[in-house]
């Protein structure tokens, strides 16, 4: 349906939440013609990325202000019927299905009509980096909120809490974001800040622990020189024995205070339907992106494991003569 004519329409024309969200939508997409619609949102979000990884943040903050405008008035407002979430990432919309069910409340995804939660991380990253927490904070606020089922949010807000000190907040945003974390890179991330509360707690073994699990999840040399270095410095904090770690301590330590040692189980198991229901659907695109997820929800050593098992298979349907 036309866009113009729909905005013609009253919201209170709206028969059904179909025709409300439709209309809402038509309104959204009249108010994003100043900047471009959602393709210009799209052009507008890389420049700000661009001056941030340029560590340009006031600059990075400046760009984004047209779509903090835009965003003040937005006609996306939830109600007992009806949910408005912004969920731009496929795995993370699969994922909000599977946790947030709720039969008496209908769910609507805005996100191809303006990604909101990709804008306000944004604003607050670069808000954070510049060091005005109260913007941070009011940015990743409604980042979460748009996208509870974002990993990547809740570590920002995390993010937050280390930077003005607020140690038990950042654990609970750190044991939200292991829920739904399906990315290894956001599991190093978790397990950095893990390690950073308990050595504020002055639980030294339990952060030996936390930097002994991140190491399985990075092949970086980088990240694995950091973590050497924390795990030398903590080690002599502690009369720790290093030679003494063993999965059954790390898992028990990790359920006591209330975080996963690796993957959640529910989202390798929501990976893996989804996948299986693309290839049956047999929508390649679809199938090769949960199968690209399913690879990364595997630690350092399973991937290694993988490899060689297929190079196995593979040395085994092809012998050398």
């Amino acid at each position: 349906m036309n866009v113009h004519y729909l905005c013609m329409i009253s919201i209170e024309d709206a028969k059904n939440q179909e025709d409300l969200f439709q209309i809402k939508s038509a309104i959204m997409s009249k108010k994003l013609e100043d900047v471009g619609g959602r393709k210009g949102v799209m052009e507008i979000l890389s420049l700000s990325l661009d001056a941030y990884k340029n560590k340009d943040y006031e600059k990075s903050l400046k760009i984004l202000e047209p779509l903090m405008q835009v965003l003040k008035e937005h006609p996306f407002v939830s109600s007992d019927d009806v949910s408005y979430v912004a969920i731009s990432d496929e795995m993370e919309w699969v994922l909000y299905q599977h946790f947030y069910q709720n039969p008496s409340q209908q769910v609507k995804n805005v996100s191809l009509v303006c990604p909101m939660d990709w804008i306000y991380r944004q604003y607050a990253l670069a808000a954070l980096d510049l060091g005005d927490y109260s913007t941070a904070l009011k940015g990743v606020t409604e980042a979460v909120q748009w996208n509870p089922t974002s990993a990547k949010c809740r570590i920002l807000y995390a993010m937050l809490c280390s930077a003005e000190g607020r140690w038990e907040n950042l654990l609970k945003e750190i044991v939200s974001a292991m829920k739904y974390t399906y990315r290894s890179s956001d599991m190093i991330h978790c397990f950095r800040f893990l390690k950073d509360y308990f050595i504020y707690k002055k639980m030294y073994d339990v952060a030996v622990y936390c930097s002994f699990l991140r190491s399985r999840f990075s092949s970086s040399e980088n990240v694995l020189i950091e973590i050497v270095g924390d795990m030398v410095m903590l080690l002599k904090r502690t009369n720790f024995d290093y030679s003494s770690i063993n999965d059954d301590d790390m898992i028990a330590a990790c359920k006591k205070y209330g975080f996963m040692p690796s993957f959640n189980p529910e989202v390798i198991a929501v990976a893996q339907d989804s996948y299986e229901d693309a290839f049956l659907a047999k929508d390649t695109g679809r199938a090769a992106y949960f199968a690209q997820i399913m690879e990364d929800l595997k630690t350092e050593q399973e991937k290694r494991d993988a490899v060689n098992l297929r190079q196995l298979f593979e040395s085994h349907r092809n012998p050398v003569s």
